[in-house]
């Protein structure tokens, strides 16, 4: 059916093509006469027709067309109907000022399997509308099942859908806009085609209480569900302006965009909170393929600007503000051409996002692409797919990146791979947070970079890496509370080297070593402290609202608008950047850089430190200025396992936390060759950890009637039952053995530290109401403080379980407040 729709269409346009019909070009009210089309004019209480076609029918108001032929349509009617008949073909119908109303269903109706051209004639203005009481077609301008309908002409054409839709095509329909002015209000969906739906010109303005532009198959119909249309928008001209309540632009199947001039705003742009987590207001959407190729397009949404499962920008030049992502693909997402050397197209300027770019892999093969991200610039993840994956990986050949992000710059879950372009990158100098971010290995091999965080850990082309870097190996990224304090630029954890806890750095007490191993608590006396004492309540200072940690001190003494410039030996500058914010590190590399040679870097002028250009290895050590906790550079540890534990690699995410609380003894492995860091947290086992930290000793007696005198934990538990650090599980139970959850554990903590005043934003979150109400002041600190944080972006899963991993990170970084 659809070949001979196609076909059929085709026969259509070859007849424009050689004069049998009037093409838009003469459509102008004096080329109509009676001897070439007939005239039809409407009145609220009649139909009156005249001239060569006779193919028509007249029922009160409401007109069918029957035959082929060329019929003109003017006058003014409150309640008429244009209806061309089932399997009609070879129709034209001319819009000549005309104004028409249906009281109870489409002004005009394609039935099933007719075509035709409307054309609106030159200097023509038209209206056609359905009312509040339509309850039948649902829009002003219907096309049925296997019609096809092309729209052009000089003259303007207003469709009004005052129930739901603008413009509607059904099943297997297809409907084209050439030319003609096109103006839509709309109830719900504006111009709405469930097959294919192509703009070719014109000026198409819309305004939708749903969708502005659709194609979407209705395969949920229980008893006629859409199986053969594609659901698919192509559109290569014209002046489009939509604004619309819910997405832009949606096309279930496949949106492809070649040219034309866009703006559109979807519920309201960026700016805009959506309440309902159901709605999807994205400016532009496809379920399958978005191929942008050229076209300028401002796009404002309050959901992800463009969308789709594969996204290609090849060409045009993109103006996008987003609520949430600005380019986002469920799977593979390019930007620019292979082998193209151009830094101008496309071009992308990402205004606002909550993450820039994001894709399970994402390709940057040429362009000028700007992003300004309030959490990571590019990001090569997948919800679906789990936290870590091979198939996540960012890839830069080539193009100009300039990216500046409220979290990681540059975050893959797995690899990133630079071997061209340039790429100038600002995230985060936090904890958790850098501008580059990487689970798996960095390759760097080309181009010329510019950031802070984590070195390479491959490649061919030299690097310098100034200040407090981290080593190669991954931090976790979106692990939630994965990562140490090494993670992001690479704080060094704190040791207790001449100081003691208590004092204004917040660090931990030495706690009593256990030579043998055991996991039994600390002994001593029982009637007095151990050295050491309970640390001092941390302050707020410093701590960033919603989520993430404000920018550190930097060691480089760099903030906002510092001028760095990079000088080779004979002092020739090789690269100068502002600084958007605090930075710890500087990592920098071009061709320019020759490995085994001396650079400097200047912060204002002057110098911050000298490196040595070296390559990326599996084995690299970090260019931080500062030693690890262990005495030497950080990831000189010992090879094969850290701590002698066969399950935790040096370049796991986890691998300095389990360092740190097994070097402090807070921790013990579950054997002397396994730390088992992906098992669940128990509640003793906290409460054993945090009275190791605290040095103090308790009696074994306990309230709980089921912790035992005689158990590894009875001291430690009634301890921190004592000091108000723990509260049982009902009136008398503790449930030592139970996993501990994210929100017990921040609770723990946070009562540790002597509750400290706190306020955070956890609006980010989408389920802050799974929060118990005891544990909301300790997760709000802990979030605030960096201890903390989502499972997503929008996740903060307060009732999930812990890991022994996840704990060692958190004890890390409450270690370092």
């Amino acid at each position: 059916m659809k070949m001979k729709k196609k076909l059929l269409a085709a026969l259509l346009a070859s007849a424009l093509a050689a004069g049998m019909l009037p093409t838009s070009a003469c459509a102008v009210s004096s080329a109509y006469t009676s001897s070439n089309a007939t005239l039809i004019s409407f009145t609220d209480s009649a139909v009156t027709a005249d001239g060569k076609y006779s193919g028509y029918e007249i029922e009160g108001t409401d007109v069918s067309i029957t035959a082929a032929g060329t019929y003109v349509f003017s006058g003014d009617c409150d309640d008429g109907s244009i209806t061309v008949k089932k399997g009609v073909t070879g129709v034209t119908l001319v819009l000549n000022g005309l104004t028409l109303t249906n009281a109870d269903s489409a002004a005009i109706t394609l039935n099933k399997t007719a075509e035709a051209a409307l054309i609106a004639a030159a200097g023509s203005e038209n209206t056609v509308a359905d009312t509040a009481g339509a309850n039948d077609e649902n829009a002003a301008v219907k096309v049925k099942s296997g019609a096809s309908l092309s729209l052009s002409g000089t003259g303007t054409l207003t469709a009004c859908g005052n129930v739901k839709n603008g413009i509607k095509g059904a099943s297997d329909a297809v409907i084209t806009v050439d030319e003609m002015t096109l103006n839509i209000e709309a109830a719900d969906d504006g111009l709405s085609c469930d097959d294919e739906l192509t703009i070719k010109g014109g000026r198409v303005n819309i305004t939708a209480g749903g969708d502005a532009v659709k194609a979407s198959p209705d395969t949920d119909d229980t008893e006629n569900p859409d199986t053969t249309s594609l659901g698919s928008v192509t559109i290569s001209g014209g002046t489009i302006t939509l604004e619309a309540a819910e997405d832009g632009i949606q096309a279930d199947g496949d949106l492809t965009i070649s040219g034309g001039t866009f703006a559109v705003t979807a519920n309201g742009g960026h700016t805009t909170t959506i309440s309902d987590e159901d709605a999807s207001c994205k400016g532009l959407k496809a379920g399958r393929t978005l191929t942008v190729s050229g076209g300028t397009f401002t796009v404002d949404s309050a959901d992800d600007a463009l969308h789709a499962n594969d996204v290609t920008v090849s060409g045009g030049t993109l103006t996008l503000a987003s609520g949430d992502d600005a380019v986002h693909a469920d799977n593979d997402l390019v930007i620019g051409v292979q082998g193209s050397s151009s830094t101008s197209n496309p071009k992308i300027s990402i205004t606002a996002s909550c993450e820039g770019l994001e894709g399970t892999t994402v390709s940057v093969y040429s362009g000028d692409i700007d992003v300004v991200a309030s959490d990571d610039g590019v990001n090569a993840a997948n919800s679906e797919l789990g936290e870590h994956s091979d198939k996540f990986a960012i890839n830069i050949a080539g193009g100009d990146l300039y990216i500046d992000a409220g979290s990681d710059g540059l975050d893959s879950n797995n690899d990133i791979s630079i071997t061209g372009g340039r790429v100038e990158v600002y995230g985060a100098d936090a904890m958790m947070d850098a501008a580059i971010d990487y689970d798996g290995t960095f390759t760097l091999s080309g181009g010329t970079l510019f950031g802070a965080g984590m070195e390479p850990g491959a490649g061919t082309q030299a690097y310098i890496a100034v200040g407090e870097t981290s080593p190669s190996g991954g931090k976790g990224g979106h692990g939630g509370m994965g990562g140490g304090v090494n993670g992001g630029q690479g704080m060094t954890p704190p040791n207790d080297a001449g100081g003691t806890a208590g004092t204004a750095n917040g660090n931990p007490p030495t706690p009593p070593a256990n030579a043998d191993g055991s996991t039994t608590p600390p002994s001593g006396d029982q009637n007095g402290q151990q050295s050491g004492a309970r640390p001092e309540k941390p302050s707020n200072e410093g701590g960033q609202q919603g989520g993430k940690p404000t920018n550190r001190e930097s060691a480089l003494g760099i903030e906002k608008g510092s001028v760095i410039t990079v000088q080779d030996a004979d002092g020739r500058t090789l690269y100068t950047a502002t600084a958007l914010g605090s930075m710890s590190s500087v990592i920098f590399s071009s061709s320019d850089i020759k490995e085994g040679e001396t650079y400097t870097v200047l912060v204002d002028g002057a110098s911050v430190g000298t490196a040595t250009a070296k390559l990326g290895t599996s084995s690299s050590s970090s260019g931080s200025l500062v030693p690890d906790q262990n005495g030497g550079q950080p990831g000189s540890g010992q090879q094969g396992g850290v701590s002698g534990f066969q399950d935790v690699g040096q370049n796991d995410w986890f691998a300095s936390a389990v360092r740190y609380v097994t070097g402090k003894s807070l921790m013990n492995g579950e054997s002397t060759t396994a730390f088992a860091p992906n098992e669940n947290m128990s509640r003793a086992m906290l409460a054993t950890v945090l009275y190791r930290m605290s040095g103090e000793t308790a009696e074994a007696d306990s309230s709980f009637r089921d912790v035992s005198s005689s158990a590894y934990y009875a001291a430690a538990v009634n301890w921190a039952s004592s000091e108000g650090i723990v509260n049982g599980t009902g009136a008398d139970v503790f449930s030592p053995n139970a996993s501990i959850t994210r929100e017990q554990l921040a609770a723990m903590l946070y009562r540790y530290a002597g509750e400290p005043s706190v306020s955070a934003d956890l609006s980010a979150y989408t389920d802050t109401v799974d929060i118990s109400p005891y544990a909301s002041k300790a997760v709000e600190w802990c979030v605030a403080k960096g201890i903390l944080s989502g499972e997503s972006a929008t996740r903060l899963a307060p009732q999930d379980t812990a890991t022994r991993a996840e704990c060692a990170a958190m004890l890390q970084r409450f270690a370092a407040l």
